[in-house]
């Protein structure tokens, strides 16, 4: 036990302590309550009086429990040691009787004690305090007394903490429960300051992770719905896939009708990652999903969406994107690549194409114009497009995955269903990182076009 602790007057180091005052002193403590005086200045002169400085070890953790201290002066620190390092348990102020337990239990030392600043001591053998309690069964009766009270206290205070940490793995917890630590035991102090902040940051973990988990759902719902290609199905069938590298990314796809033989399609990729890509995503997407409507090619629905982009970018943040128009009657695909990598086009025949035609990514310079191409689906036909989170994916060797692979898997995989086509490039991303993780958003969109509408 670390003991009860009372008030001491100031003494000159210089000064040595009279047993007698000492005895004053040791009968303050709980422990030693009612005992006679000239009991107490035996009990001093039966003892070794010590003086010690600053960092003084008292007591040693594992050593042999042979005595006990009764700190007439000074303050020491109780802590404990273990493969992690030295814990704090307690702070201790003079006079208190340190020792004891182990030393009537006959078990090695569970903790250390060493002294903070310069202090005087009685230290007691084990067997003048086992000849104590004999003669003096009221101490013996005391200290069992002050046993029980202290496991009843940690026994209160381990019942604290296996209810908070009940409340926590079933998400009940509230904060408002950590009130309940602002006045610890003095032995669980670190302990509950600890439990404090491992609270608190699972606490607002969870909220973040709730916020992302809201903030993804949002992303989701604005992709695109297949029912919105219904009517065409016949003629046209995309499907795609995006996993961002963390809660939210900055990846986008999208597809929908401009009218019964047009179909708009577009990939891009923002620069950066998390939130700002994604709320920078959105806007790219909603804008232009509204200029494709209303712009006569995609060229110019281009130059109007990279304008109003660019005239609110203070951050100057920055997307790729290729976006296009399919026209289902003549297979004519036009098309705007602003930055972005070429797709690949795996014609029916067994040729792989790409295109050649880059503008500048969208939201970098307002007065930029862009420039429409065009080429010519048949029948069969497919195009594949994807973001760069595919060719820079890399290793445990830093190797990266790299465009020439992404083709050779695509070739693999051109006769094959669609959503075999996309699960198949996923999985041989994976299979090559292995256990690095992710480290950009991966999205991919496969369109395969038919046959022409008649």
């Amino acid at each position: 036990m670390y003991g009860a602790q009372i008030g001491l007057a100031e003494r000159s180091p210089d000064v040595k302590l009279h047993p007698s005052q000492a005895a004053e002193i040791v009968r303050g403590l709980p422990a030693f309550a009612g005992l006679p005086v000239q009991t107490g200045i035996a009990l001093i002169e039966a003892g070794q009086m010590i003086e010690y400085d600053e960092g003084h070890p008292l007591i040693t953790q594992g050593q042999s429990s042979d005595h006990a201290l009764i700190l007439i002066e000074g303050s020491a620190e109780v802590f404990v040691e273990t493969k992690y390092g030295s814990v704090h348990l307690a702070s201790l102020e003079a006079p208190a009787f340190v020792g004891e337990m182990g030393v009537f239990t006959n078990v090695l030392r569970t903790a250390s004690i060493k002294a903070q600043t310069r202090g005087l001591a009685v230290r007691l053998d084990a067997n003048e305090l086992h000849r104590f309690g004999q003669q003096n069964p009221s101490f013996l009766s005391t200290l069992m007394g002050q046993l029980g009270k202290r496991f009843e206290t940690f026994n209160k205070a381990l019942g604290f903490y296996s209810h908070a940490l009940g409340a926590l793995e079933r998400d009940e917890f509230d904060l408002s429960l950590l009130d309940d630590l602002k006045h610890p035991l003095p032995e669980l102090v670190d302990f509950s300051r600890s439990f404090v902040r491992l609270a608190e940051q699972i606490t607002l973990r969870r909220a973040h992770r709730e916020e992302m988990a809201n903030a993804r759902a949002i992303q989701e719902s604005m992709l695109p719905a297949y029912e919105a290609l219904e009517e065409c199905k016949a003629y046209v069938e995309i499907k795609a896939a995006m996993r961002p590298a963390r809660d939210v990314g900055g990846d986008l796809y999208d597809f929908f009708l401009l009218d019964s033989d047009r179909v708009a399609v577009t990939v891009g990729d923002v620069c950066g990652k998390g939130i700002p890509a994604a709320l920078f995503m959105a806007m790219t997407q909603m804008v232009m999903r509204y200029m494709l409507r209303h712009e006569p090619d995609v060229g110019a629905a281009a130059t109007a969406g990279n304008a109003l982009l660019a005239a609110t970018n203070r951050e100057m943040m920055f997307a790729t994107l290729f976006c296009s128009v399919l026209d289902l009657k003549t297979g004519v695909l036009s098309y705007c690549s602003c930055g972005h990598h070429s797709p690949l086009i795996l014609r029916r025949g067994g040729a792989m194409e790409k295109t050649t035609e880059f503008n500048l990514a969208l939201g970098l310079g307002e007065n930029t114009k862009y420039r429409a191409n065009s080429m010519v689906l048949e029948p069969l036909d497919r195009l594949f497009l994807f973001t760069d989170g595919f060719s820079d994916a890399i290793n445990k060797d830093e190797l990266r995955y790299g465009d020439d692979r992404l083709e050779e898997v695509a070739e693999s995989l051109r006769a094959s269903a669609s959503n075999a086509f996309i699960n198949g490039l996923m999985k041989s991303v994976d299979e090559f990182a292995g256990a690095v993780p992710q480290f950009d958003d991966l999205t991919s969109l496969l369109v395969t076009f038919i046959e022409r509408k008649s």
